[in-house]
Parts: C-alpha cells; structure tokens; sequence
C-alpha cells in the first residue's frame, strides 16, 4: 500500500522520529524524558550546565549554546504555563526538549541506557528498528549492543548483511571482525574524532581481510606490506582482477587523507555521510573478499 509515510523522503531521527522513539521507551521501560536524561548523565556529566558546555567543546559553540537556548526556553514556558494554572514540570520539559534537540549520537546512546537500565532493550527493539526503516535512518536497535550502523535498505542488504555474515566465518573472526565493528561502534558514536577512526577501522579491516586470504591462498606477503601492495600480492597469484582494485581499496583514500595521516595545521574533519559511505564501501570489500577464501 502506497502512503504518505512510503513516499516521503528520509527524515533520519529528527524531532517527529525521537518523540515516536521516546514513546517506545515510555511504553516498554515505563519512563519518561527526565529520567531518560537522568540515565544519560549517570557517571558521565554532572548535570545539565555540564553537559552544554561538553556539547559545546565537541560540537562547536554555536551548537552548545542553540542547544542551550532551546533547552532554557522549554523549561522558562513551562513555569509559566504553572504560573497560569496548567501543570507541566519544567524539567520534564527541558529534559524532553534536551532529548528531542541534542546531538543525534547523544540521543541514541540516551536511549540505549535508558531502555539498558529498564531491562527492556529486547522488547523495544523491533519497534524502534521500524521506525528507524520508515523514518529513513540509517539505524537497527540490536540487543544487547543498542543502535547499530545499517545504512538505507539496500546497503544493508546488499553490504551489511553479507559482510556480517563473513565476518562471522573462522577465517575472519579475528582482527576482520573486531575491526569491522569497531568501524560500526565508532560511527554509533559518532563524534568528529569517532567519525575519523570510524574510516580507520574500516580500512584496517579491508587489510586484514586481504591478508587473511593471502594466507590462506598460501602466498606471502611483507609485515609492513601497504593495502596497495597486499592488492597486488591478490592479483599476481590470481585471486582477484586487477579491475576490482577500487572495490577492495575503497576505504584507503580517505582513510590516508583524512584518517591515517596528520592534517597539519587544520585538523582533518570527516561528516557523518562520508563516514557512513566508507564504511559501508568496507562492508562491500570484506563480502567480497570472504568469496576469495578457497
């Protein structure tokens, strides 16, 4: 059935998916947005002043202090609205304007702790990975691990899946696939330092993919062998076509030139798209590189 939920373009988790999220919390855990926050800040800030300032030194000052705005603003409306009779808890109020208006990495791990704390992640799960499909984000809630990376429903299903599924296999359980969900953890974060190491990981996985297949082709290969050279090791023995190089190395460009290398004097900045391609790039080399194992 064609809708207007099935047509409308990706929204991500903005406002309306965060009040549908909050709402599966409210539902499966029992609380609401002040305890949600409650959770978040346990042991990691010391109070709502705390955290704005943090928001400001990660993400810049203007967003600190937009974020800090809309958050004095929600709780100044409700005390008014007490003063003229309605009943609204301003800190409920600048909790849940806080949730609905904080960085989108910081609203995702508040809800993982909330629900983690409830013992109710398994139950809301399946209904926070639907709204996530019909909101257009890039997110599946798993339990026990809470949000992770998917990408759109075609990467996950012509990349992700394939990749979680060879990183699961013997060969690539080691340093493929601590690698490979580190890559995935660090984008969950979501940082601008987490967004880096994010292409980092991604690429260290692709290298070990490749030396794992080389070993396991019986050809050698140097201990400080680049990913270029480990490409080459694959074609001379006939592994892989030399056509399939941007494939396989599709995560060493940027992760050299925005990851991997100093900046100098301006600091390499990576956005969440080009992190969210890469590594979804990566997932497509490692799916590929597990049908070379013989």
């Amino acid at each position: 059935m064609i809708d207007t939920a099935a047509q409308r373009a990706a929204t991500g988790l903005d406002e309306g998916a965060r009040k549908l999220v909050l709402q599966v919390v409210m539902g499966q855990a029992r609380i609401g947005p002040k305890e949600v926050v409650a959770l978040f800040f346990r042991d990691r800030f010391g109070g709502p002043d705390d955290y704005l300032e943090a928001v400001g030194n990660v993400w810049g000052e203007a967003e600190g202090f937009r974020l800090r705005q809309i958050v004095a603003g929600a709780h100044t409306d409700a005390e008014m609205a007490i003063s003229f009779g309605e009943r609204r808890d301003p800190r409920e109020a600048a909790s849940l304007a806080l949730l609905l208006h904080s960085p989108e990495p910081d609203f995702r791990l508040a809800i993982s702790e909330a629900l983690r704390a409830a013992n109710a992640m398994e139950a809301a799960a399946e209904r926070i990975t639907a709204i996530c499909r019909n909101r257009g984000a890039p997110w599946a809630f798993d339990h026990p691990d809470g949000f992770e990376y998917v990408g759109d429903e075609e990467i996950e299903r012509e990349l992700i899946r394939p990749a979680s599924a060879a990183i699961k296999r013997p060969e690539f359980a080691g340093g493929v696939r601590q690698e490979f969900e580190a890559a995935r953890a660090e984008l969950a974060k979501g940082t601008p330092g987490d967004l880096k190491q994010a292409i980092v990981e991604a690429g260290a996985a692709i290298e070990s993919a490749m030396k794992v297949v080389l070993e396991a082709r019986g050809t050698a290969y140097g201990a400080g062998d680049t990913a270029s050279v480990l490409f080459n090791h694959l074609v001379d023995a006939g592994v892989v076509p030399r056509h399939l190089q941007n494939l396989v190395l599709v995560a060493m460009t940027p992760r050299n030139r925005k990851g991997g290398h100093g900046g100098g004097a301006q600091p390499h900045e990576v956005n969440a798209a080009e992190a969210e391609a890469i590594v979804a790039g990566g997932a497509g080399a490692i799916a590929y590189l597990a049908t070379r194992l013989p």
